[in-house]
């Protein structure tokens, strides 16, 4: 009898020792374009307890994007460089300003070249096609992909701009909170770069109103001219559990300030 109650003593101070887990949800997607095989990206989040963490894997994405929801704290993580920088609300602003120029800037060379101009009108219009015009509902109830769904469709200047297939969060197994934190982190993109989306001719106002409507986006097709240009799809929404290190850089990456960036751009 003794012997089983050291047993159980140890095994609860081994539980206490533990670190907390946070219950949450896994979403896996994908995000491809139809005229470039080389630009796709596989996207995993991970959300629980207000915080999400985004890690891309793709030919040209190799890092995390972290966010904090109660301060809104976003860290980029750039797995190639091992390197993290934290962007506070007021870098944010900061970094924002620091943008708007340079793509600026960008823009004007890219409008100098062929190729730059083609690439650049391409973002433009995709842009477009994303946020602009009134989506009309086609279906309700449907099945896509295992989900079931609410189908939309948007025209934008006589032609097809987008299809989309909605899901209810709950009915996709993502508990409101973990909702609610995914959607923050939308508002705030949308916000950081309003200024860059205003000048491609794209209109958020529609998206942002959509934000007050639980609406989760498990198949997206984007339309150019009529004819398709890129696809996002969730592949699964799982409830996992996450321990605080999910929601951290990995231990030994070097963390950078906005000087350090700036610095880095000078030489």
């Amino acid at each position: 009898m003794m012997a089983l109650m050291k047993k159980i003593t140890i095994l609860f101070l081994l539980a206490s020792c533990a670190p907390p887990l946070w219950a949450g949800t896994e979403v896996k997607a994908h995000l491809e374009s139809y005229s470039d095989k080389k630009a796709w990206v596989d996207v995993e989040a991970s959300i629980g307890d207000g915080h999400l963490r985004l890690n891309f894997v793709g030919p040209w994405a190799h890092g995390s994007l972290l966010y904090d929801r109660d301060s809104s704290l976003l860290t980029i993580v750039d797995n190639f460089h091992k390197t993290a920088l934290p962007l506070s609300q007021n870098n944010q602003a900061a970094l924002k300003l620091i943008a708007t120029v340079a793509s600026a800037k960008f823009e004007g060379q890219a409008d100098g070249s062929k190729s730059g101009a083609k690439a650049l009108q391409m973002v433009r219009e995709n842009a477009q096609a994303f946020f602009n015009g009134v989506p009309t509902l086609r279906a309700k109830g449907i099945r896509k992909d295992g989900f079931t769904c609410d189908s939309y469709r948007t025209d934008w200047e006589g032609k097809k701009a987008r299809e989309v297939w909605v899901a209810n969060p709950d009915q996709v197994g993502m508990v409101g909170e973990d909702y609610n934190t995914l959607r923050a982190l939308a508002h705030l993109v949308v916000e950081f770069c309003g200024d860059e989306l205003a000048r491609w001719g794209a209109d958020t106002d529609a998206f942002k109103q959509g934000f007050y409507d639980p609406q989760l986006p498990v198949y997206e097709i984007l339309y150019l001219k009529g004819k398709p240009s890129s696809l996002f799809q969730i592949l699964a929404v799982s409830p996992r559990d996450f321990g605080e290190e999910t929601f951290r850089p990995p231990d030994g990456y070097q963390t950078l300030s906005l000087l350090d960036i700036l610095q880095q751009g000078l030489k």
